[in-house]
């Protein structure tokens, strides 16, 4: 009679790869047959999550057991968000025991940074060389440093992702966040393809300093702010359009909070304006909004921003090079019809012009007539109806329902027909899409 650990090896791994989510039955598989054993730990060890209770666990474990430590490809070491426990902080050691981790989560001090003997800084350096991707949770500045340092020598990064997710509004002021970063040599080894950073803006002066100067930028593929502005809390220059810029000859996809819309006149002498001209190679534009932004000045920046670059002389003109890659043009904004009726109907066209490269008055510019300026855009998707309708005055919204009025605003259909009638050119085109 035929056993389990006569069983295909093929069938093995299928079993297992149904179960691969279900932990309690992969550990069960684990005990009823060692045939199980090695492609059971690669579910379960592959992806290592640490809190304040297991650490030590997790040390032994790694210093004791060799083979399943080369089954771990992703550790984190989130931020305690319970006052009671203190983030988990592992020895730098842990991270060199390692031999195949690539993805590494962590919080602002994971290793300890301040206590690290020149020894053991090394070691860590050598081991972050092997990390592709890393999550960095920013709650405190001054390891921000250390982290640049560890990973300027880490020439296989090609994820950064950044989340200053400070415990305070006013906590960072405009001095502290001007802290030195190391310098990296020009040009560094770091060259990152994404890069995501969302909460407290003021985390963009730092990265700014550390990144641009090294070219850290110069081969980002995608870019993500999806940042927080306070007026009344933070006055310095915004730092959005120094990243922005670094990395616009390469960048296939920019998505962008307009939290207050991003500046598109240049801050420095000698700097060109920013706009869709600036990005050769861009194909997917997402803009978002927050819980301040008003829709006809987000669409008076989309306008501005789609505005074409100063006519070229006729002697030097090459109709590639007014070559656009843009192919989706998402717009996410909580929009009421009520908001939408008030934006300017000079707006509205200067947007269907910028796209389809008509002039202010519907006509076609007589330029170069043939040449589209953005031949392969094929969506433009306006969503997001109603999405912050509770922050909308929904007392009012509340009594009309129970008179028995139709609220205009309430229909989607409406809202719809009248984003249309705004953009009839994309709607004839069939590349607008509007969304909820």
């Amino acid at each position: 009679m035929a056993s389990i650990s006569d069983l295909p090896q093929e069938l093995v791994g299928k079993i297992v790869s149904e179960l691969q989510d279900d932990k309690p039955n992969l550990r069960t598989c684990a005990l009823i047959s060692r045939i199980f054993v090695p492609w059971t730990r690669q579910y379960l060890f592959s992806s290592v999550r640490l809190t304040a209770a297991n650490p030590y666990a997790f040390r032994i474990l790694v210093e004791q057991s060799p083979d399943v430590a080369a089954y771990v490809r992703r550790l984190d070491i989130p931020l305690s968000v319970d006052f009671k426990h203190i983030s988990p902080i592992i020895p730098s050691t842990t991270l060199v025991q390692l031999p195949n981790i690539t993805h590494l989560s962590a919080h602002s001090d994971p290793f300890d940074f301040r206590h690290l003997s020149p020894s053991q800084e090394l070691s860590l350096a050598d081991a972050a060389r092997r990390l592709t991707t890393v999550e960095i949770f920013i709650d405190r500045l001054w390891p921000l440093p250390i982290w640049a340092s560890l990973l300027n020598g880490c020439p296989a990064l090609t994820t950064l992702v950044v989340q200053a997710n400070n415990t305070g509004w006013s906590t960072w002021t405009a001095v502290e966040v001007a802290l030195p970063m190391p310098a990296a040599p020009v040009p560094g080894t770091l060259r990152l393809h994404t890069l995501r950073v969302s909460g407290d803006c003021k985390i963009l002066v730092p990265l700014g300093a550390w990144l641009v100067p090294q070219g850290a930028l110069a081969a980002l593929h995608t870019l993500v702010f999806n940042v927080t502005y306070l007026t009344d809390d933070y006055d310095a220059p915004d730092a959005r359009p120094g990243l922005v810029l670094a990395a616009a000859p390469s960048l296939r996809e920019l998505t962008l909070q307009l939290d207050p819309p991003m500046p598109l006149e240049p801050l420095e002498v000698g700097d060109g304006p920013v706009r869709l001209a600036s990005f050769p190679r861009l194909r997917v534009l997402n803009l978002r909004d927050g819980y301040d932004a008003t829709i006809d000045e987000s669409l008076a920046w989309l306008a501005a921003f789609l505005l074409p670059p100063a006519s070229p002389s006729s002697s030097s003109y090459s109709p590639r090079d007014a070559d656009s890659a843009l192919e989706v043009l998402s717009f996410d904004h909580s929009m009421l019809r009520a908001d939408l009726l008030a934006v300017p109907a000079a707006t509205w066209r200067a947007i269907e012009g910028g796209l389809l490269g008509f002039d202010a008055d519907g006509e076609e510019r007589d330029a170069h007539p043939h040449q589209q300026p953005h031949p392969h855009l094929r969506t433009v998707a306006f969503t997001g109806y109603q999405k912050l309708a509770s922050y909308q005055t929904p007392s009012i919204f509340t009594r009309r329902r129970r008179r028995g009025v139709q609220d205009p605003d309430a229909s989607f259909e409406h809202f719809s027909r009248t984003v249309r009638e705004r953009l009839p050119r994309l709607l004839e085109r069939g590349m607008l899409v509007v969304g909820q």
